[in-house]
């Protein structure tokens, strides 16, 4: 499996792609550049760097290859350690590592990583077209310098030049000032005839005017009232198309989606600083759904919902009885959230099994199950929440009912699942677990 294709793929979309157990690519956007020294113009690009530290696996990468494969998580785990395993024993044995159109990384003589970028792609979306040129240096002469130059070497002398005497001239000269000076004097004495007569006309008519307006009654009949419907949109539940850095980006795209009919808006700025824009908020979490198949069909398939639990509205928000506590935060809204459509179809009790045959994308043995769902989207969305409290959870497929069933670690015997819920009490709080045997 060649890593670095899907890597590439992810550079155009995310800031840091992990590679579980390596390391992460990174990168950043790089303003436009001008080479001085060889007038070449660059255009905007991200630049791409590599950090050895970043190791956690946070799904990116095995969800990707999953989905592009069409295998299960857990496979596209696996297949990832494998291919991780082999690169360390490449680096161990001194041999330059090429992703192609990401970079080299080698070992130094102090066992550190080191990568070099190769640049060969521009991962910005936004300069999609703009390709590097050059452009030649402009000469301008100085004809000036060069005019000076000329004159030290053949200097330029002036010559008066004796004209014949013609008095007649003069005589024509003096007749043609003095008919001149008469005739302006005569179109000024016209002109100011004209304004006066103008004048008198106007205030004439002004006092006409001032006579009719005082003796004139005015009748104004009540003008009917308007009233304007203006929708706002409300709701918890937000299906977000796009979240910017540039508030000039995000302006962009909801004057994009107005264009394309939905009802877009900016919904505010999240915990990374990027500006989320939604294709529209509802009410119910049904009605979201709905709307979120429809785009994921027809406009964008990397469209999400997100649920917000924090506005200042509390009509939407989930109500449950909480016992003697009169608070019930956030996360355990979200959890009960997640599984408030009873899929979760078996006892929460570790000590009741449920057995499941047939099951050939996993091996036999007994698996400390949080839910089961009928649906990819469902699937991938608990995944993803549980990835976010910590847990890094796989899933497998029973074909006999037609479920993804979440599961969070796998053992041999009963004895070790149910101790491993005991120990994972606190990582487990406020959600259903169960043990479940898969048997060939």
């Amino acid at each position: 499996m060649q890593l670095e294709t899907y890597i590439s793929d992810l550079l155009y979309r995310y800031e840091c792609v992990t590679i579980p157990e390596f390391g992460a690519f990174l990168t950043q956007r790089a303003s436009a550049t001008i080479d001085n020294s060889t007038n070449t113009f660059k255009a905007p690009s991200k630049s791409i760097s590599f950090n050895e530290q970043i190791q956690k696996n946070d799904g990116l990468l095995a969800h990707y290859i999953a989905d592009v494969e069409k295998i299960p998580f857990e496979v596209a785990n696996k297949k990832i350690d494998k291919r991780v395993k082999l690169l360390k024993s490449y680096l161990i044995q001194g041999e330059t590592l090429t992703f192609k159109n990401i970079g080299d990384i080698t070992l130094n003589n102090e066992g550190k990583i080191v990568f070099e970028p190769t640049y060969q792609l521009n991962y910005l979306t936004d300069s999609f077209g703009l390709s590097q040129f050059a452009s030649p240096v402009i000469t301008r002469e100085v004809y000036k310098k060069d005019v000076e130059a000329i004159e030290k070497v053949v200097p330029i002398t002036v010559t008066a030049e004796k004209r014949k005497s013609r008095p007649y001239l003069k005589y024509a000269a003096i007749a043609l000032i003095a008919l001149t000076v008469g005739g302006l004097g005569g179109s000024k004495y016209y002109i100011d005839s004209i304004e006066n007569h103008n004048k008198l006309a106007q205030e004439q008519a002004d006092d006409i005017l001032e006579n009719k307006i005082q003796q004139a009654t005015f009748n104004l009949n009540p003008l009917p009232a308007i009233t304007l419907n203006v929708s706002k949109q409300t709701g918890n539940y937000h299906i977000i198309a796009g979240a910017f850095r540039v508030e000039d980006n995000c302006n962009k795209k909801i004057k994009q989606l107005k264009e394309s009919g939905f009802k877009a808006r900016k919904i505010g700025v999240n915990k990374y600083g990027l500006h989320e824009v939604a294709y529209g908020s509802y009410e119910t979490r049904l009605e979201a759904n709905r709307a979120l198949a429809s785009i994921k069909k027809s406009h964008n398939k990397d469209a999400w919902l997100k649920v917000d639990y924090h506005s200042n509205s509390n009509a939407n928000k989930p109500k449950y009885n909480a016992g003697n506590s009169s608070k019930v935060n956030t996360e355990t809204l979200e959890v009960r959230e997640l599984l408030n459509e009873n899929e979760f179809t078996y006892n929460e009790s570790p000590n009741i099994i449920q057995i499941l045959k047939g099951v050939t994308t996993v091996e036999d043995g007994f698996y400390n199950v949080l839910a089961s769902y009928p649906t990819i989207e469902k699937r991938d969305e608990f995944i993803s929440f549980l990835a976010s409290k910590g847990i890094n959870a796989n899933f497998f497929l029973d074909s006999n009912t037609g479920k993804y069933f979440i599961y969070h670690k796998d053992f041999d015997d009963i004895l070790a699942a149910k101790a491993s819920i005991e120990l994972n009490k606190a990582l487990y709080k406020d959600l259903k677990v169960a043990i479940v045997k898969v048997e060939n």
